[in-house]
């Protein structure tokens, strides 16, 4: 391996690490705006913050979390998925069918769910490195082709209902705190400790900062490809799994939301769309932003129109910021 290559790899690598932490780098002005948003909501409604309801968001928010730690790693290596909103909603039906309200049954569609959320993912990811196709186009293909398998699996009217243990996982509450922000605290761990401690996690932000000189150093990129879209189909359906728990029966509709607001949390918590930089710290403070704002804005009625025009307005401000500051 040439020395120079070898040093650059090192350094993406100790760049990768400290990428993580707010008081190094991207997160940092997520997490001042989350202080700041914190400071307005307690101002105008000052039971906004008391523990118990902003653990009760933590549980609102919970599968938008799960989904968006996986589009994190997709963004990482410079890709996007558009297909996490599908996953979401047919792992939902898929998990609320097979189920059918039986505790007996939920292993079952657990595993189902999952390995099907896993298997979009992988086909994402060997689309876009197999036959080299653009990933916005490959996965808005795939994620047309999964609503139309949702609504042949549903013949278009969902039934069955999610069991009374994911109804505790997603709604339940151990001691004070939800199961929910249980779940996300520990697929938040795993995954920044497989990005900052592992050889894959260096390997991948290596290939998100620089393609050509990761693939010369002799990391195989299209296998840390496939990989990352694995996991962001994986927690895609995990994420329609808990959101099933937490409504108890199956909707089509489920994940109309969740590419946008996503990706929106991504951006808003300072990981960069060209890649390499950024993680899943500042995501997590994205969800809590989006989470708090779109609160805030439903306790003083404002209309759901006008909602959905500032989480777009936030979203190509995200952008913009994001080009600035890798412009600079």
């Amino acid at each position: 391996m040439p020395s120079a290559a070898r040093a650059d790899f090192s350094i993406g690598g100790a760049r990768a690490a400290i990428s993580q932490w707010p008081a190094l780098n991207r997160a940092m002005p997520a997490l001042v705006s989350l202080v700041i948003l914190l400071a307005i909501a307690g101002a105008l409604i000052p039971s906004f913050l008391l523990p118990d309801r902003l653990l009760l968001l933590g549980q609102q928010v919970a599968p938008l979390a799960l989904v968006a730690i996986g589009q994190t790693l997709v963004v990482l290596m410079g890709w996007i998925d558009l297909s996490v909103g599908s996953v979401l909603t047919l792992s939902l039906v898929l998990g609320a069918g097979i189920a059918r309200g039986s505790n007996a049954a939920l292993p079952i569609a657990i595993f189902a769910c999952l390995a099907v959320g896993a298997a979009i993912g992988a086909a994402n990811g060997l689309l876009v490195t197999r036959l080299r196709l653009p990933a916005l186009i490959t996965t808005l293909a795939t994620a047309t082709m999964i609503d139309g398998a949702s609504w042949v699996y549903t013949n278009g009217a969902p039934n069955g209902s999610m069991p009374m243990i994911l109804q505790f996982a997603a709604n339940g509450k151990i001691g004070m705190v939800p199961v929910a922000d249980l779940i996300v605290g520990a697929v938040f761990t795993v995954i920044l400790i497989l990005l900052t401690r592992t050889v894959f996690g260096r390997r991948l932000y290596a290939t998100g900062a620089n393609p050509r000189t990761a693939q010369l150093t002799g990391i195989r990129i299209d296998r840390i490809t496939v990989i990352a879209y694995i996991i962001c189909g994986t927690l895609a359906a995990a994420g329609g799994l808990l959101l099933g728990g937490y409504i108890a029966v199956g909707t089509l509709k489920a994940g109309e939301t969740y590419v946008l607001n996503s990706l929106a949390v991504v951006l808003i918590g300072g990981t960069s769309l060209s890649g390499g930089e950024g993680g899943v710290f500042g995501t997590l403070v994205g969800v809590a932003i989006l989470g708090v704002l779109t609160a805030l804005l439903i306790q003083l009625s404002v209309p759901i129109a006008l909602r959905s025009v500032l989480l777009a307005l936030i979203v190509i401000v995200g952008a913009i910021l994001q080009g600035r500051r890798t412009a600079s």
